[in-house]
């Protein structure tokens, strides 16, 4: 029986991994030549690509809570409930498409005063605020395009956004040389021409999906009265288990802006360092999102089929995986740590330095990120236990490693390096908390029970 569970597990986790992988290192590299684009232009240019990015970072949390549906939309597929998978996509498309609204008006508003927060040379500004204003549109565009993709990986259907991310990455490669250099006989743009190559790009990878999405009748292929099909009472269940997520969401990203406050508060060139240490971060952990998708499809659908000893053996795996990968990544950080100077050879023998001293110390944390990940990003949301992971956030990013954070930084002046460990309490911390609710078990709950199909048959209950 281990054997015939053992084989199940690798088969199901192959084929949810590899697709996943590839689609982060896709997304991963569309990130790291941006940065490497950019670099060329100086450390000022990183800094107002730096500011930006926590702007765009706080509405991708946002919006990914939202997409915390999918949870449902996971567990009503492997009941092959499929109407009521599509109405809940329907809802959760309507509300991510109302949420980017609300932050392209509020970013559009104030992106003066925002961008202020992290960028203190006023002769950096005007360029910071040309570059947010083209991004803000990007906003909206990737709402809609990450909608349908979270919703196809939640189902276990990532082959196609694999595909068009590969095609969007290639286009904003081209755009990005051009636009940003005055190559390819496109005009010389500076940093707003890599806002408008993402812009270009995201709005053609958009364009790809709804032609596939449509005219194949695939899944998701929902019309405009399926938006509001969920019903009542299934909205307010729904509403109620993503609440916690949309404020941990929130609240972490806020914190993840503020911690770029405080090292922007050190100078353009700690910012530049977090930012740079941050893209590669991604990189080297695109490998364990995979796995926390696939920990989160797996386990959700077992959970909804009511098979919780299984769901219970593939949280050991994943656990397992994910110490495994953890290590092995950071002997990758460790080795190739002094070879980063050469890969971004126009910046600032500051940043070359710092950056060398971060890459080290984020190889030390490496294991409690992977865990953390694949914990509350793979199972605890495979449950819908979101509101352990907001209680927990507060704790570790509000109480723990913020304030420590702003002291080391604001108080004491500590060197970046010292302020960067700060920084990493909140994922030690949250490790160690994190360690304890996954041995409870707590976390495992079927969230669909015994919901009839058909939306209608469900509006009755």
């Amino acid at each position: 029986m281990s054997t015939i569970r053992e084989s199940e597990f690798n088969r199901e986790m192959k084929k949810l991994v590899i697709p996943s992988v590839l689609q982060m290192l896709v997304g991963n590299s569309f990130s790291l030549v941006n940065m490497l684009m950019v670099t060329s232009l100086g450390d000022g240019a990183v800094a107002v690509t730096a500011a930006a990015g926590r702007i765009s970072f706080i509405l991708s949390m946002i919006l990914t809570a939202i997409y915390g549906m999918t949870t449902y939309m996971t567990q009503y597929y492997g009941k092959q409930q499929y109407s009521l998978m599509r109405a809940t996509f329907g809802f959760m498309l309507l509300a991510g498409i109302s949420t980017s609204l609300l932050a392209f008006v509020a970013v559009w508003s104030w992106k003066e005063p925002i961008l202020y927060l992290f960028i203190k040379d006023i002769e950096l500004l005007p360029l910071g605020m040309q570059y947010v204003t083209i991004m803000a549109f990007v906003f909206l565009i990737s709402a809609i395009r990450d909608a349908y993709a979270q919703a196809l990986g939640s189902i276990g259907k990532v082959k196609i956004t694999l595909y068009v991310g590969l095609c969007a990455m290639a286009i904003n490669i081209i755009l990005d040389y051009g636009l940003i250099y005055g190559k390819l006989g496109l005009p010389k743009l500076g940093v707003a021409g890599a806002a408008w190559g993402t812009l270009i790009a995201s709005s053609v990878s958009l364009l790809f999906l709804f032609v596939f999405i449509y005219s194949q009748s695939y899944y998701l292929n929902i019309g405009v009265r399926e938006l509001f099909t969920l019903p009542l009472k299934l909205r307010k269940q729904v509403l109620k288990t993503i609440t916690p997520l949309v404020f941990h969401e929130g609240m972490w990203s806020i914190g993840n802006m503020l911690y770029a406050v405080a090292f922007g508060s050190l100078g353009i060139a700690a910012l530049t360092t977090f930012q740079l240490a941050n893209t590669l971060q991604g990189y080297f952990m695109m490998g364990i999102h995979g796995f926390a998708y696939a920990a989160k499809v797996m386990i959700g659908q077992k959970l909804g089929q009511d098979r919780h000893e299984q769901a219970q053996d593939y949280a050991r795996r994943f656990t397992r995986i994910s110490v495994i990968a953890g290590i092995i990544s950071s002997v990758a950080i460790i080795i190739v740590s002094p070879f980063m100077s050469s890969v971004f050879p126009h910046l600032s023998s500051e940043v070359h330095a710092s950056l060398s001293h971060v890459l080290l110390l984020q190889a030390l944390a490496m294991t409690a990120f992977f865990l953390n990940n694949v914990w509350i990003v793979g199972m605890f949301r495979a449950g819908g236990d979101n509101l352990f992971t907001m209680n927990m956030i507060l704790i570790t990013t509000w109480v723990i490693a913020l304030p420590t954070v702003f002291v080391g930084a604001y108080m004491l002046h500590l060197p970046l390096e010292w302020v960067y460990g700060l920084f990493l309490c909140e994922e030690i911390s949250k490790a160690l908390i994190g360690y304890r609710r996954y041995r409870s078990q707590k976390w495992m709950r079927n969230l669909v029970g015994n919901v009839p199909d058909s939306p209608s048959t469900a509006a009755s209950l």
